[in-house]
């Protein structure tokens, strides 16, 4: 994305549909200008209020009115000027807040332009923002997090990361990795006078340190970077265990065949469920088989697979009707888990239970017994609640990714700067990884950072964020 600093940029900052109020921003050093000419004062009062706004060294605010473009007309609106770089852009910023109305906006912008200033890029506000060191890179993202935002978990996620508890502790680390090298460097100044500013055990021990938090902030970006999406639950189990039955029970209808034949279903039937407010996706699947051969009931297994590795949760259905091992049992549960997903044992078929012990299962159902059914949908509620909190939006997935990927890089070279110190390696090569190490940290809150990186980042923003 080109950055033109001398530029004074403008955009609409308020959704592009009809609304009871839009907003108009504008940001540059040539704001100030604009202003003066695009407000008009009606009376002596307006007069004044116009020249307390503009002379003030501080942010303030008037109710003033703002040429629109047709002859001499005029619109009544809100404004609100940082003259100085205490603004969220680090530049002089001002924002019009207007009746919705399209042709006014269009107007306004238009006459903006007529004035001096050029249409921001995508995402162009938050990108002076982050040029001017007033977010870091990870806050910029979380601003298009909040933007997408579409549950009360999202924002709130998104609202954290904004609040710096992402950027934080990479900024604490990245402080320690600058104290290592400089007590390196400086040994190695003086290597001739034999004088020590770090011995091998403290260094060790302080790499390891490091690196552990590395690792936590890694396992903690792994599980938080889903995508927005509802949550993925997916029925499994063996052949004539009652999924179908129960995916139908639980969709309300006849969604998916029943058949007391194996291998009737073959290919994952998905359907939106509604557990109270949350939407999830609700997955029957082919029964667990062991085939060699290559037919439609194999191929069926690789599609049972591919969904479980998609899944947040999987519920295991067991027919309780059957005798199983508590062996095979635990086997499968561990299998399946495996993948990453919550397990829940589901017992069908309750109502033609034999001699299987209801302690090896979360919870006996039937489809001939409604209570059962519900306990069912609130037992699922609840645990794809805590699952639903580390849903993200988009922005926020992206985040994730290139922060970990980020972290990643610094945690192998910090592995080869512990590998060093363990051969007695110099201490030189030991600063040169610690040095990776800092920059790939610096990547993460934007300090080390590219166009490409940036242009794939702000080219997601919409115009006038």
């Amino acid at each position: 994305m080109p950055l033109d600093l001398q530029r004074t940029v403008v955009a609409v900052s308020s959704g592009i549909t009809p609304a009871r109020r839009a907003i108009v921003r504008l940001s540059g050093w040539h704001t100030h200008r604009i202003l003066g000419d695009l407000l008009v004062a009606t009376d002596p009062q307006r007069q004044a209020e116009k020249t307390r706004l503009l002379e003030s060294p501080v942010a303030s605010s008037a109710r003033l009115h703002c040429r629109i473009g047709w002859g001499d007309r005029s619109i009544a609106a809100s404004t609100y000027f940082w003259p100085d770089s205490r603004s969220f852009t680090g530049e002089p910023c001002a924002e019009l807040h207007v009746l919705g109305s399209l042709p006014i906006v269009e107007s306004l912008t238009e006459q903006i332009t007529m004035l001096g200033a050029v249409p921001a890029h995508r995402g162009e506000f938050t990108l002076r923002s982050f040029m001017a060191g007033k977010i870091d890179l990870t806050q910029a993202e979380a601003v298009l997090g909040v933007i997408e935002a579409e549950s009360e978990a999202q924002l709130e996620s998104a609202l954290r990361q904004l609040g710096g508890n992402l950027s934080s502790p990479v900024r604490e680390l990245r402080d320690q990795l600058v104290e290592l090298i400089a007590h390196l460097e400086a040994g190695l100044d003086f290597v001739e006078e034999d004088i020590e500013f770090i011995s091998s055990a403290e260094l060790r021990e302080c790499l390891e340190r490091i690196r552990g938090q590395l690792a936590s902030i890694s396992d903690r970006l792994r599980s938080r970077g889903s995508r927005a999406r509802s949550p993925q639950v997916v029925l499994v189990g063996l052949p004539n265990a009652g999924k179908s039955s129960l995916f139908n029970a639980l969709v309300g209808h006849s969604r998916a065949i029943v058949s007391s034949q194996a291998g009737t279903t073959r290919d994952a039937i998905v359907q939106r469920v509604l557990l109270g407010e949350l939407p999830i996706d609700l997955i029957d699947t082919a029964g667990m088989e062991q085939l060699d051969e290559s037919s439609p009931r194999a191929l069926a297994q690789d599609v049972l697979e591919a969904k479980l590795r998609q899944a947040d949760v999987a519920l295991f259905c067991i027919d309780m009707s059957r005798e199983h091992s508590d062996q095979w049992l635990g086997a499968q549960t561990d299998m399946l888990g495996a993948s990453g997903a919550a397990v829940l044992r589901i017992g069908t078929k309750c109502d033609l239970a034999g001699d299987l012990n209801g302690d090896v299962v979360d919870l006996a159902v039937s489809t001939h017994l409604p209570e059962t059914i519900q306990a069912l949908r609130r037992t699922l509620a609840r645990t794809l609640a805590d699952v639903h909190k580390e849903l993200h939006s988009d922005a926020m997935h992206h985040t994730m990714v290139r922060c970990r990927q980020s972290i990643d890089l610094a945690r192998a070279a910090m592995d080869r700067a512990i590998e060093l110190v363990a051969d007695q390696a110099g201490e030189e090569l030991v600063a040169a990884e610690l040095r990776l190490a800092l920059d790939d940290l610096s990547a993460v809150i934007g300090e080390v950072h590219t166009e490409d990186i940036l242009g794939q980042i702000f080219s997601r923003f919409c115009i006038g964020k």
